[in-house]
């Protein structure tokens, strides 16, 4: 069986294996942009590495949604002053600004964050609307499969759809003390944005049945802090059982990703219509354990539970081992076995070949 096959045989529920698909590309990333690759990786590109490591890749095909606005009366500006990069958009309501800071090592971009938000009033919260009302999407199934080729037997594709928009307003254009404030000021207006979202997203979900891929994974995000019970419950609820119904409807897959302090939430999960759920970050860099993962996602799929932090120094080889069996021991036949979220730039790569070793040992890699 390939990993491929095993990647889709989870969803389906007819396997009892584990694929171990860690996201690596951060590690990767960082060792390449400064030329520091260990011995054992010099020279390779990602699909190598991850090939040399026997290891399944998660993301590298998401491709094939193209989005355009319709009708096309949105200006979009940028401009670079020193170390802030700025955006402009303009829509018939009127205009919003971000600002990001921007760290230069080097003559290197190497950090770019938002430091001024655009939505910090009703009436900036109109203008999103607006961008979001407009959004429509197409498939390009020629990109779609050209990506699919490249990662070829290694993983079923994933393709990502959007977060929910109330997660999506905090990441990307409010922060979440000024969301919340948002939300508390003028809750119609709220519910009238995630409205209008959550229709632009099954425009999205409509476009990707044009795509040949069975498995999709919505960003969220989704915390205790970001999504309390109330928030979770009013203004993302609906959005995953809509779209998870639609998508299930055609044959496929969806889950969503959830990567920080998710306790408050957990017992939701079973609610939301979802097939799998994303990077639950056990104890101790979260606050979760095993046990209360596995009482409240019945028979869900789930994908990672190995926290990031077991990657550091500070732990060594055998402890994260043996957490990993626990893992295993629990979950297999459900598992995407991954890290939470993802290894880190510090993170120590021989630790990804021992969890190698181990699934081989326990049930067998896939090819």
């Amino acid at each position: 069986m390939t990993r491929k096959e095993l990647n889709l045989a989870i969803f389906e529920k007819t396997t009892d294996k584990v694929l171990w698909q860690p996201r690596l590309e951060t590690w990767i990333g960082h060792y390449m942009g400064q030329d520091t690759m260990p011995a054992r990786f010099e020279g390779m590109d990602n699909f190598a590495i991850y090939d040399e490591l026997r290891c399944s890749i998660r993301y590298a095909a998401s491709a094939g949604i193209e989005a355009y606005n319709e009708p096309n009366d949105i200006a979009h500006a940028t401009e670079q002053r020193d170390d802030e990069f700025i955006e402009t958009f303009t829509t018939p309501t009127g205009t919003i600004t971000r600002v990001y800071k921007d760290i230069w090592i080097d003559g290197k971009l190497k950090n770019r964050r938002i430091h001024g938000w655009p939505i910090e009033s009703p009436d900036d919260l109109r203008v999103l609307i607006d961008i979001v009302e407009r959004t429509q999407f197409r498939a390009n199934v020629e990109a779609f499969e050209a990506a699919a080729a490249r990662v070829a037997h290694r993983a079923e594709p994933t393709v990502f759809l959007n977060s929910s928009g109330y997660t999506e307003l905090i990441k990307f254009w409010s922060g979440l003390p000024n969301c919340c404030y948002l939300e508390a000021d003028d809750p119609d207006l709220m519910m009238a944005y995630v409205k209008a979202c959550d229709d632009r997203d099954m425009r999205q979900a409509e476009a990707a049945l044009g795509l040949p891929c069975r498995i999709h994974n919505l960003g969220d995000h989704t915390t205790n802090e970001f999504t309390p019970p109330r928030i979770l419950e009013k203004y993302v609820m609906p959005k995953w059982q809509r779209i998870s119904e639609f998508l299930h409807s055609h044959g496929r897959f969806v889950h969503s990703h959830w990567d920080g302090n998710s306790a408050t939430i957990l017992p939701m999960l079973k609610d939301t219509g979802l097939d799998s759920v994303e990077s639950l970050t056990p104890e101790p860099q979260c606050d979760m354990t095993l046990e209360m993962i596995a009482e409240h996602t019945g028979d869900m799929v789930l994908l990672d539970l190995i926290p990031a932090i077991f990657f550091l120094d500070q732990y060594s080889t055998e402890f994260i081992v043996d957490f990993t069996k626990r893992v295993i021991d629990m979950f297999g036949g459900r598992l995407v076995l991954g890290i939470s979220d993802e290894i880190s730039q510090v993170g120590e790569i021989d630790k990804v070949w021992a969890i190698t070793e181990l699934v081989d040992e326990v049930c067998g890699l896939a090819d």
